[in-house]
């Protein structure tokens, strides 16, 4: 899979239906989709089958499943878990109950994030984006860290 990188904002229809930006479905390919909705409720996290084996596999090997913590983890994780269905023409539709938690009307953003991509409603994005600039002097010299011990 390509990573993905980027935003784009999209209009649902009235219905709440959308599709994926071509870049991003181009780059998960034929891949069955997956969402996951973070436990604060600022977006959905949309990723393909190969990340859900993934994070399945991180399961096995660590703390005993008897494990309360673990098993808490674990259930979370799972009971947030929903398949993405697309229609003939690529649209999907967004859980009511979920449009509701990330304040979902129309307009939507999505965001590249390496492996997965991230669903927000524009105006929790852009409210985020206003935060990120007030905050962008801790997070220049935290990226140009993270940027120096990653690259090449």
């Amino acid at each position: 899979m390509k990573p993905m990188y980027g935003s784009y904002s999209i209009q649902a229809d009235e219905r709440g239906r959308m599709r994926i930006p071509s870049t991003y479905r181009a780059a998960f390919g034929d891949t069955k989709l997956y969402g996951f909705k973070n436990k604060k409720g600022c977006y959905i996290r949309i990723f393909g089958a190969d990340v859900l084996e993934k994070l399945v596999d991180g399961f096995v090997g660590t703390l005993p499943l008897e494990e309360c913590k673990r098993s808490a983890i674990i259930r979370r994780i799972n009971s947030h878990i929903i398949d993405i269905e697309e229609d003939k023409q690529g649209r999907f539709t967004v859980p009511q109950t979920w449009r509701e938690k990330i304040q979902f009307k129309k307009e939507a953003v999505f965001v590249g994030m390496g492996n997965s991509i991230e669903l927000w409603a524009k105006e929790v994005y852009d409210a985020y984006e206003l935060a990120d600039e007030e905050n962008d002097d801790d997070i220049d010299i935290e990226m140009d860290d993270f940027l120096a011990n990653h690259m090449i």
